[in-house]
Formats: C-alpha cells, sequence, structure tokens
C-alpha cells in the first residue's frame, strides 16, 4: 500500500484522537476527525489547536460530528486511496460508536484499529467488520476545551504498535507505521499486539485511582492488589498478557523525547483520561472496562476481586454525580476493599 494511500477517519478526536488526527494531518495525510459538536463547531470555527512541547498549531481539519458526515466511504476493492477507521473514543462508547460506523453504512471490510485502553474492544468490533486491528497508545494528551488539544511532548509525540486482531501483521500495519512515524510519533508493527495491550491495561488499571483520589501518592500497596487480581483472574481465563516490564524494556529504546508543558498550559494536577472525564464532568468514565471487566471476568471463574470492584464503583459513582477528583482518599478505599479480601 503506498505512502498516503489512506483516508483515517478519527472516530473519538478527543485527547488521542485528535493528538494522532493532528500530526496525521500536519504529515500530509488525510484525515477526517469525527467528534462532538462543540468540539467540532470550535474546529470548524477557528482550526483545530494543538499545542505540543514547543509549539502551537493551529490546523484546518476536517471535522464533523456524525460518521455520517463523512461519507463517502472507499471500500478496499473499488478505490484507489482507502478508508481507515482509527477509533479513538473511550472504551464505554465502543459498542455505540460501531453501531454509528454500521449504522452511516460503513463497509464490513474497512479496517478498524482499536486505539483504546482495554482488551476488550476488538472482539467487540470483530462482530462488525471483518478487518479488525489493536493498537497500543502511549500518547500523552488532554483534552479540556472544545478545539484544544494538548500533547506535552517535544521529540516523539508518543509510542505505538499495531498488529491485527488476534494476531499478525500486514501490509496495512506497514503502511500504518510508517504514516505514523511521518507524523512524528514511534510506531512498530507487532505481531502480538494484544499481548503488548494486556500490559498497557495493567498500567490503567490506576486510572480509576488518579481520578477517584486525585492522585497516585501512597497507592502502591492498593494498586499492587488491583494487578493481582487482574493477573489472577487473566490467568484463569487463559489470556495472554505481556508484563509491564517486558512493555517498557522494548518501547524504551525506540520512544525518544520529554514531556514538556506548553508555555500558558501548566500541567493539569495529574491528568490522566479517567481523571479527565471528571473533570469535564461528561458523566461517564472508562472504569467498567478497566476494573469492571476484571470484576465480572472473576465472578464468571468464582475468584473474586474486591480491590478492582471498589475502583470501579467509586469511579462510577463520581461519574454519574459529576463528582470532581479526589472525593475519596486511599485510605477509604483500602478499608472498603480489604474486608471483602480477605
Amino acid at each position: 500500500m503506498l505512502q498516503g494511500a489512506m483516508r483515517y477517519v478519527i472516530l473519538g478526536a478527543g485527547a488521542i484522537g485528535g493528538t494522532l488526527g493532528g500530526h496525521l494531518h500536519r504529515a500530509g495525510r488525510e484525515v477526517v476527525l469525527v467528534a462532538r459538536a462543540a468540539h467540532v463547531a470550535a474546529v470548524r470555527a477557528g482550526g483545530l489547536r494543538l499545542l505540543t512541547g514547543d509549539a502551537d498549531y493551529r490546523l484546518d481539519v476536517p471535522a464533523v460530528d456524525s460518521v455520517a458526515g463523512a461519507a463517502p466511504f472507499r471500500e478496499e476493492d473499488k478505490e484507489a486511496k482507502k478508508d481507515v477507521v482509527l477509533l479513538c473514543c473511550k472504551a464505554q462508547h465502543t459498542v455505540a460508536a460501531l453501531g454509528e460506523l454500521r449504522g452511516a453504512g460503513v463497509p464490513a471490510d474497512v479496517p478498524v484499529v482499536c486505539c483504546q485502553n482495554a482488551i476488550w474492544n476488538e472482539i467487540h468490533a470483530q462482530r462488525v467488520f471483518g478487518n479488525v486491528y489493536g493498537a497500543v497508545v502511549f500518547v500523552p494528551g488532554v483534552f479540556l476545551e472544545p478545539g484544544e488539544v494538548v500533547n506535552a511532548r517535544v521529540g516523539h509525540y508518543g509510542y505505538l504498535e499495531v498488529g491485527r486482531y488476534p494476531a499478525g501483521i500486514d501490509e496495512l500495519c506497514t503502511t500504518l507505521v510508517e504514516d505514523l512515524e511521518a507524523a512524528g510519533f514511534a510506531a512498530a508493527a507487532n505481531p502480538t499486539v494484544m499481548r503488548a495491550k494486556g500490559a498497557k491495561c495493567l498500567g490503567n488499571l490506576a486510572n480509576a485511582v488518579t481520578a477517584i483520589t486525585g492522585g497516585h501518592r501512597g497507592a502502591d500497596a492498593f494498586m499492587a492488589q488491583v494487578r493481582d487480581e487482574a493477573r489472577r483472574v487473566w490467568r484463569a481465563a487463559g489470556i495472554d498478557f505481556e508484563e509491564s516490564g517486558e512493555f517498557a524494556a522494548r518501547r524504551g529504546p525506540r520512544y525518544q523525547g520529554n514531556d514538556r508543558w506548553p508555555r500558558g498550559h501548566g500541567s493539569p494536577s495529574r491528568g490522566g483520561s479517567s481523571w479527565q472525564s471528571l473533570v469535564r464532568g461528561t458523566g461517564s468514565i472508562e472504569s467498567e472496562f478497566l476494573n469492571g471487566e476484571v470484576v465480572q471476568l472473576g465472578r464468571l471463574l468464582g475468584i473474586p476481586a474486591p480491590y478492582n470492584e471498589v475502583l470501579w464503583k467509586r469511579a462510577e459513582e463520581m461519574a454519574r454525580d459529576r463528582s470532581s477528583p479526589g472525593r475519596y482518599s486511599i485510605a477509604e478505599l483500602t478499608r472498603e476493599a480489604r474486608p471483602a479480601a480477605v
């Protein structure tokens, strides 16, 4: 597949989707952002503002507020330029997003790349589309204001690994990696990408802690319990996953650069994706598809996961109540989880 031979339909153009789409657009790739109406209106009015550690870009990126607005779609065997969907919404919106893609008439053979946290999005996507890909996304991004995304990096803008679901690599993986590298990311094709997504998921199990308590301080012992529960459940279920250290050792030599917050845009107190959901008051949070999936799979296998369950319950409660980060302390979460663990 030739370089520049794809149109990237970014479904969910927030922190991650906006960063990927913005840099791909800067690299001359064809991009269309699909996002909520307020974000789209701001992008149409003033361009997508993409702030990095050393630049402030205003990008005239096409943006639509529904998948149907990106039609017509190009099938694999009909046009020289192919459509590729980068699914960048949070995991709690995956099923609805897939329904929107299908309802808009997106052909079943259009490739869908799950650029998301958690390890369950791909199996949902495969029910609807025949060419599904997993992507490990290690991209710092903050989206708090319509029309603006902060990617506080100098050097590489992020690190990604891509591969077919459930395993393998192909020509599209190679082209996607080339386009991502041209856009300033470090990227690699990985035939066992879902093992790597398992490593990323182990890390993301802490997202709820950041949101609930407002930070990670003092959470090490609690998070050790959370991750041990996940390992026990996944191993019992036969889910193959990479340990975080293995993934980090592979990423380290490839991912060059440093975090640097743009002038006038000081670092938020924590800034993770779940923290951002509470700050923006979206009413939903990703914990069900991170901690909650560990709990639900554990119930099927008869393996309790009380530490994950506390995070799931409290994060959902805070999202529903539109609470700001920091409502509970680690001590309170520990007191709630420990009796159930015993």
